[in-house]
């Protein structure tokens, strides 16, 4: 069966197969990403740099977030083109998106060079962890062409719903990150910045992959001739793109919001949220792995006007996201001392972290819930529906609730506020979606285009 073919008649399951399995795997990869320099650093017993490096983990989401822009907009627009038969302007958007992460990368790349000292101050580190961290920061800045480039051409590659290119330079560059760590930080005893080198050239390595996956793709093109700024195609992928773009950012600072909390509390309670944050992190990315991974079957759905399979698939993976996200969190709830004794073996975070770590799986239903809300109104086009869903779960709601529930009942409120606001937000996100699929609804009967 073609790509094409799946989209428009595979059953849930076979969407979920091929197209979320890859993305979850992706997903997971990049949590191994930052797993890997935090374990290998725990091993060492600085519990210092471990935490250096979770204050300027905020950055990856700051990086991530300009390749989603790119990658996830111009996903989303072929995806829609092929459903609606439309197959002109779909190597223009690969174009952009490839040439336009390059300079993107660039720019933030000597920004984070210029501000560095800035940025470590609004990261919140502190004397202590302040040299590690900017050692950390520096080097990650020469790889951040390479991580927004790749990252881009990832979530393209997908957009006929085949992942094998994408998922084979993902695992790559996690493979040769996870090779490199011990080597770097404990062979050559480089410490945060063997960690911070071994990131650079396992994304280096996923970028120059992905770029020959995408270079093969029928219908797709890497030359700059393709390349436009036309309202058509820039507008149309950068609206497309903002509403994840906007959460992945507001995730950042409000991860450098919670940091700021956390630093209060000594640097202890930020090494302990470092490592049970992993398991939260983990459990969410599965989540909203299988949510965007189905993101072509929606769009091309949605491009049909077939709004029965659009319901089925959305369904359907819904009910998938809020099983497995329960299972794996009652998983981690289970080896939560294990799990965190893997890491770093001092006794004052143990306690802290085992509490941290079931207040970030805990929301795992609810928060596929609001995933699956999110990935319908992004993959449908209403990008104003979705970047409001996007604003109220990653900064409305969470900051405010955060800073309440820390100022009310301290560490402990830190702990449960994900909780709250991931209630709060899936009930916003379920409203949203239900009055968009009533104007879909709407539209065809009326026999509209488009609503």
């Amino acid at each position: 069966m073609s790509n094409e073919k799946i989209l428009e008649e595979g059953s849930v399951g076979k969407l979920l197969i091929t197209l979320s399995l890859p993305v979850i795997l992706v997903m997971l990869v990049t949590v191994i990403y930052n797993m890997a320099d935090v374990f290998f650093l725990g091993q060492a017993g600085d519990s210092l740099q471990v935490a250096a490096v979770s204050l300027a983990g905020p950055l990856f989401g700051v990086i991530s977030s300009f390749n989603t822009l790119l990658g996830f907009g111009a996903c989303t627009a072929t995806s829609i083109a092929l459903g609606e038969g439309a197959a002109r302007g779909i190597r223009r958007y690969s174009s952009f998106c490839l040439y336009t992460s390059i300079i993107l990368g660039v720019m933030i790349a000597v920004l984070m060079l210029i501000f560095t000292n800035p940025i470590l101050s609004l990261l919140g580190a502190n004397e202590e962890t302040a040299g590690y961290a900017s050692s950390y920061l520096r080097i990650l800045a020469v790889g951040a062409p390479f991580m927004i480039a790749a990252g881009s051409l990832g979530n393209l590659y997908r957009a006929d719903g085949e992942c094998k290119g994408a998922l084979i330079s993902s695992l790559a560059g996690t493979g040769i990150n996870i090779v490199l760590d011990p080597v770097f930080i404990s062979l050559f005893k480089w410490g945060v910045k063997g960690a911070a080198w071994a990131t650079v050239v396992g994304n280096i390595c996923s970028f120059f992959l992905i770029l020959a996956a995408v270079r093969k793709k029928k219908g797709f093109s890497l030359s700059l001739r393709d390349y436009s700024l036309k309202k058509e195609v820039s507008i149309r992928i950068l609206s497309l793109g903002i509403p994840m773009a906007a959460g992945t950012l507001l995730m950042s600072f409000s991860g450098i919001f919670a940091n700021r909390l956390l630093v209060l509390h000594g640097n202890t309670a930020v090494a302990a949220n470092a490592v049970a944050g992993k398991a939260g992190m983990l459990v969410g990315m599965l989540i909203m792995g299988i949510c965007m991974g189905i993101q072509p079957a929606i769009s091309y759905a949605y491009g049909q006007k077939n709004i029965q399979r659009l319901h089925m698939v959305i369904r359907g993976t819904a009910l998938t996201a809020a099983v497995i996200g329960c299972l794996l969190a009652g998983l981690f709830i289970l080896v939560r001392e294990r799990f965190i004794l893997a890491f770093l073996e001092d006794p004052a975070i143990l306690a802290m972290a085992k509490l941290m770590l079931i207040g970030g799986v805990v929301s795992a239903p609810v928060s596929a819930v609001y995933q699956m809300c999110q990935t319908f109104l992004q993959s449908t086009g209403k990008v104003k529906y979705a970047m409001l869903s996007a604003l109220l779960q990653k900064g409305i709601i969470y900051v405010p609730v955060l800073f309440g529930m820390h100022m009310l009942f301290g560490l402990n409120g830190f702990i449960w506020s994900g909780l709250v606001t991931d209630i709060l937000s899936a009930a916003a996100g379920l409203c949203l979606s239900v009055n968009w699929d009533r104007e879909i609804e709407g539209c065809r009967l009326k026999g509209c285009l488009s609503p």
